[in-house]
């Protein structure tokens, strides 16, 4: 830094050289009345940026500020009263010639004294840049943790057989549902009805019991009319099986043939909303996934007795709903069953033997 002359006071306040990385540098000026003065203090940029220079000062006389390079070759100047600014950019064409400057700060003589402040900011470095940018912009907390029904969780050591019978088909259906999430679920049943088997067995790993007998009843009557259904999906019977006879008597014969065995399992079926809503099993009123389960077995018992009925070609309703939700509501079944296998074992005394009558939950 060179003075010229004596009179004026150029003063580092920072306590930081010129050729600081990232920093402000402050410098205290000063001169006297009537007095002529001239700064000179050396630049250096090192990172890309811009070079900003902003000066402010008391009093009205005139300062005037150049940036050149070390060669003398003019870059930018400003002049004029309080306050001025003038800013440089350094781009990695400019860092690579060196981005070394000359500031000349000048006072011609006039009346009036100078006591003002002149501050020097310098590029940062890229890591202090991207430091600031994300104290600035910090990132968003991390995810919470998945939900317990959504991982996997296997049997207690020492589990009994039945317990880890449980564990297993609650396993197997959360592998079906969370492998193949795209899957549509049109009835709304699936998720729930995991967070729901998810909670029972859990509960069991902490030494829990079982659900309660009422519901235990409920889930041996809704897996034995999932067995019906499928038993309309896969027939062994004739009148189920088909084809249609085309000769007029035969068909009339195989129609009523195959109502007598359609019309049971459609009645075992709309009891399973009765039943709910007589208030049988009080603890799985809520449960919004049992009346959808019920409805979509529902609909894909329709479709399967239809696409015999009508034949493939028509194409009967609920094919894709069917499709998507059939191999899911089996590995549902298996889990209720094992529960209701769970409860037999543990409360022998509750068996659930009254599922063969139509009016007993």
């Amino acid at each position: 830094m060179r003075c010229v002359p004596a009179a004026l006071v150029l003063a580092l306040l920072c306590g930081a050289s010129s050729a600081a990385r990232g920093a402000s540098i402050e410098y205290a000026i000063a001169v006297e009345d009537g007095r002529q003065a001239t700064f000179e203090v050396p630049v250096q940029a090192d990172y890309a940026g811009a070079v900003t220079l902003e000066a402010t000062w008391s009093g009205a006389r005139l300062l005037f500020f150049r940036f050149e390079s070390v060669s003398g070759v003019e870059i930018s100047h400003r002049s004029g009263p309080s306050p001025q600014r003038i800013e440089i950019p350094v781009d990695e064409s400019r860092l690579a010639q060196g981005a070394s400057f000359r500031l000349t700060i000048k006072a011609l003589p006039a009346r009036g004294a100078i006591d003002g402040m002149v501050r020097v900011t310098l590029p940062d470095s890229p890591a202090e840049v991207a430091r600031r940018e994300a104290a600035l912009h910090p990132p968003p907390p991390p995810p919470p943790p998945p939900p317990a029904w959504t991982l996997p969780r296997a049997a207690p050591a020492g589990a009994g057989e039945s317990v880890a019978g449980v564990f297993d088909a609650v396993e197997a259906f959360r592998r079906t549902l969370m492998a193949n999430r795209e899957t549509p679920d049109d009835c709304a049943w699936q998720e729930s009805f995991l967070r729901y088997a998810a909670s029972a067995r859990d509960r069991l790993a902490g030494g829990g019991t079982v659900p309660e007998p009422a519901s235990l009843r409920y889930f041996e009557r809704l897996t034995a009319a999932v067995r019906l259904v499928d038993g309309v999906r896969v027939p062994k019977e004739v009148a189920l099986a088909g084809p249609p006879p085309e000769d007029r008597e035969d068909l009339r014969d195989w129609m009523i043939a195959r109502s007598e065995l359609t019309r049971p399992i459609e009645r075992k079926l709309d009891q399973l909303g009765e039943l709910l809503r007589g208030g049988h099993a009080p603890s799985l009123a809520e449960e919004a996934w049992i009346p959808r389960l019920n409805a979509c077995l529902t609909a894909c018992e329709r479709h399967f007795d239809e696409r015999v009925r009508l034949g493939r070609e028509a194409e009967p309703p609920n094919g894709e709903l069917a499709a998507a939700q059939w191999t899911r509501i089996l590995a549902a079944a298996r889990v209720l069953d094992s529960f209701v296998k769970l409860g037999l074992e543990t409360a022998p005394t509750q068996a659930t033997a009254q599922t063969g009558h139509p009016g007993s939950p």
